[in-house]
Protein backbone atom coordinates (compact mmCIF):
# COMPACT_ATOMS: atom_id res chain seq x y z
CA UNK A 1 0.00 0.00 0.00
CA UNK A 2 1.25 3.13 -0.75
CA UNK A 3 0.26 6.62 0.78
CA UNK A 4 1.05 9.92 -0.26
CA UNK A 5 2.22 12.76 1.86
CA UNK A 6 0.53 15.89 1.76
CA UNK A 7 2.19 18.95 1.53
CA UNK A 8 2.82 21.03 4.76
CA UNK A 9 0.48 23.33 4.50
CA UNK A 10 2.77 26.31 6.30
CA UNK A 11 5.25 25.46 3.22
CA UNK A 12 5.46 27.62 0.87
CA UNK A 13 5.42 25.46 -2.26
CA UNK A 14 6.57 27.67 -5.28
CA UNK A 15 9.08 30.68 -3.27
CA UNK A 16 11.74 30.26 -6.22
CA UNK A 17 13.14 33.10 -8.44
CA UNK A 18 14.21 33.10 -12.18
CA UNK A 19 17.21 35.95 -12.62
CA UNK A 20 18.62 36.93 -15.97
CA UNK A 21 21.53 39.06 -15.23
CA UNK A 22 22.37 41.19 -17.88
CA UNK A 23 26.03 42.80 -16.22
CA UNK A 24 28.48 44.97 -19.02
CA UNK A 25 31.99 45.92 -18.44
CA UNK A 26 31.03 49.59 -18.40
CA UNK A 27 28.34 49.27 -14.77
CA UNK A 28 25.25 49.83 -16.53
CA UNK A 29 23.55 46.31 -16.80
CA UNK A 30 20.17 45.31 -15.18
CA UNK A 31 19.22 42.01 -13.97
CA UNK A 32 15.56 40.75 -13.90
CA UNK A 33 14.24 38.27 -11.28
CA UNK A 34 10.79 36.45 -12.31
CA UNK A 35 9.06 35.19 -8.96
CA UNK A 36 5.63 33.01 -8.90
CA UNK A 37 3.98 33.73 -6.14
CA UNK A 38 1.42 30.65 -6.95
CA UNK A 39 -0.25 28.07 -5.00
CA UNK A 40 0.30 30.10 -1.47
CA UNK A 41 -1.61 29.47 1.56
CA UNK A 42 -5.57 30.66 1.23
CA UNK A 43 -4.77 33.55 2.94
CA UNK A 44 -2.41 35.39 1.25
CA UNK A 45 -4.05 35.19 -1.87
CA UNK A 46 -1.19 36.56 -4.51
CA UNK A 47 -1.33 33.80 -6.96
CA UNK A 48 0.76 35.97 -9.62
CA UNK A 49 4.39 36.53 -10.60
CA UNK A 50 6.39 39.48 -8.75
CA UNK A 51 9.27 41.11 -11.25
CA UNK A 52 12.04 42.88 -9.71
CA UNK A 53 14.74 44.80 -12.21
CA UNK A 54 18.47 46.35 -10.44
CA UNK A 55 21.07 48.56 -12.18
CA UNK A 56 24.35 46.71 -11.84
CA UNK A 57 26.51 48.06 -9.04
CA UNK A 58 29.62 47.16 -9.58
CA UNK A 59 31.54 45.24 -12.59
CA UNK A 60 32.89 42.26 -12.76
CA UNK A 61 36.95 41.93 -12.11
CA UNK A 62 39.90 39.12 -12.48
CA UNK A 63 42.03 39.11 -9.13
CA UNK A 64 45.58 39.55 -10.49
CA UNK A 65 47.74 36.95 -9.99
CA UNK A 66 45.46 34.79 -7.43
CA UNK A 67 43.15 33.62 -10.34
CA UNK A 68 39.77 34.66 -8.77
CA UNK A 69 36.83 36.55 -10.02
CA UNK A 70 34.64 38.89 -8.52
CA UNK A 71 31.49 38.98 -10.62
CA UNK A 72 29.22 41.96 -11.01
CA UNK A 73 26.86 42.87 -8.18
CA UNK A 74 23.48 44.25 -8.94
CA UNK A 75 21.67 47.32 -6.17
CA UNK A 76 18.85 44.89 -5.29
CA UNK A 77 18.24 47.61 -2.40
CA UNK A 78 17.37 49.99 -4.71
CA UNK A 79 15.27 47.66 -7.05
CA UNK A 80 11.97 48.55 -9.36
CA UNK A 81 8.79 45.59 -8.35
CA UNK A 82 5.89 44.99 -10.44
CA UNK A 83 3.17 43.09 -9.36
CA UNK A 84 2.41 40.40 -12.52
CA UNK A 85 -1.40 39.72 -12.80
CA UNK A 86 -3.84 37.67 -15.14
CA UNK A 87 -4.27 40.40 -17.07
CA UNK A 88 -0.51 42.08 -17.57
CA UNK A 89 0.78 37.99 -17.82
CA UNK A 90 -1.39 38.13 -21.13
CA UNK A 91 -0.09 41.02 -22.14
CA UNK A 92 3.22 40.07 -22.10
CA UNK A 93 2.67 36.95 -23.60
CA UNK A 94 1.29 38.63 -26.73
CA UNK A 95 4.59 39.94 -27.52
CA UNK A 96 6.28 36.88 -26.15
CA UNK A 97 3.89 34.63 -28.68
CA UNK A 98 4.50 37.55 -31.84
CA UNK A 99 1.25 38.82 -31.88
CA UNK A 100 2.12 42.26 -31.06
CA UNK A 101 5.73 44.51 -31.01
CA UNK A 102 4.62 45.58 -27.77
CA UNK A 103 2.06 46.13 -24.62
CA UNK A 104 0.03 48.86 -24.17
CA UNK A 105 -1.76 49.75 -26.67
CA UNK A 106 -0.94 53.04 -28.02
CA UNK A 107 0.50 54.14 -25.11
CA UNK A 108 2.95 50.66 -25.87
CA UNK A 109 3.47 50.53 -21.89
CA UNK A 110 1.34 48.56 -18.98
CA UNK A 111 0.46 51.57 -16.30
CA UNK A 112 0.17 50.30 -12.60
CA UNK A 113 -0.91 53.21 -9.59
CA UNK A 114 -0.23 52.38 -6.24
CA UNK A 115 -0.79 55.18 -3.61
CA UNK A 116 0.91 58.15 -5.33
CA UNK A 117 3.22 55.48 -7.30
CA UNK A 118 3.15 55.22 -10.80
CA UNK A 119 4.79 52.46 -12.21
CA UNK A 120 4.94 51.51 -15.99
CA UNK A 121 5.97 48.39 -17.79
CA UNK A 122 7.66 48.48 -21.12
CA UNK A 123 7.99 45.46 -22.82
CA UNK A 124 8.56 45.10 -26.72
CA UNK A 125 10.42 43.04 -29.64
CA UNK A 126 13.67 44.13 -29.99
CA UNK A 127 16.00 44.17 -33.18
CA UNK A 128 18.04 41.35 -32.00
CA UNK A 129 14.95 39.29 -31.61
CA UNK A 130 14.87 39.70 -28.25
CA UNK A 131 12.78 41.77 -25.86
CA UNK A 132 13.49 44.96 -24.78
CA UNK A 133 12.34 45.21 -20.79
CA UNK A 134 11.90 47.86 -18.57
CA UNK A 135 10.07 49.01 -15.56
CA UNK A 136 9.81 52.82 -14.55
CA UNK A 137 8.54 54.23 -11.81
CA UNK A 138 7.69 57.68 -10.41
CA UNK A 139 6.38 58.65 -6.65
CA UNK A 140 4.94 61.69 -6.05
CA UNK A 141 7.24 64.49 -5.46
CA UNK A 142 10.24 62.58 -7.50
CA UNK A 143 10.94 65.13 -10.43
CA UNK A 144 12.03 62.42 -12.81
CA UNK A 145 11.11 58.80 -12.94
CA UNK A 146 13.52 55.82 -11.97
CA UNK A 147 14.42 53.75 -15.15
CA UNK A 148 15.83 50.71 -15.41
CA UNK A 149 16.24 48.47 -18.62
CA UNK A 150 17.57 45.49 -20.20
CA UNK A 151 17.43 43.31 -23.42
CA UNK A 152 15.83 39.82 -22.92
CA UNK A 153 17.87 37.49 -25.62
CA UNK A 154 16.13 35.39 -27.56
CA UNK A 155 16.53 32.00 -25.00
CA UNK A 156 15.51 34.12 -22.51
CA UNK A 157 12.70 35.28 -23.81
CA UNK A 158 11.23 31.77 -25.10
CA UNK A 159 12.19 30.72 -21.42
CA UNK A 160 10.43 33.24 -19.99
CA UNK A 161 6.89 32.54 -22.29
CA UNK A 162 7.19 29.01 -21.64
CA UNK A 163 7.48 30.05 -18.16
CA UNK A 164 4.54 32.60 -18.21
CA UNK A 165 2.36 30.35 -20.08
CA UNK A 166 2.47 27.46 -17.51
CA UNK A 167 2.06 29.87 -14.81
CA UNK A 168 -0.99 31.47 -16.05
CA UNK A 169 -3.05 28.82 -15.36
CA UNK A 170 -1.87 28.37 -11.56
CA UNK A 171 -2.50 31.94 -11.19
CA UNK A 172 -6.00 31.60 -12.56
CA UNK A 173 -6.53 28.45 -10.56
CA UNK A 174 -4.34 28.08 -7.99
CA UNK A 175 -6.84 25.29 -6.04
CA UNK A 176 -5.86 22.66 -8.42
CA UNK A 177 -2.21 22.64 -7.32
CA UNK A 178 -3.35 22.27 -4.02
CA UNK A 179 -5.67 19.17 -4.65
CA UNK A 180 -8.66 21.13 -3.90
CA UNK A 181 -10.95 23.64 -4.38
CA UNK A 182 -10.87 26.73 -2.28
Amino acid sequence: MTTQSQPNPETKMYNERLTFYHANGKGTGAAVQIEPRINQLPGDRYNCFFMDIARQKTIASRGGGQGGTTHATFDWEKKITVKLDFADISELLTVLDGVRDHVGGEREALYHQSGETNTMIRFSRHTSGGIALSLSRKSAGDSEPNRIGTVLSQAEAIGLRYIFQVGLFFVTFPAIARGGRE
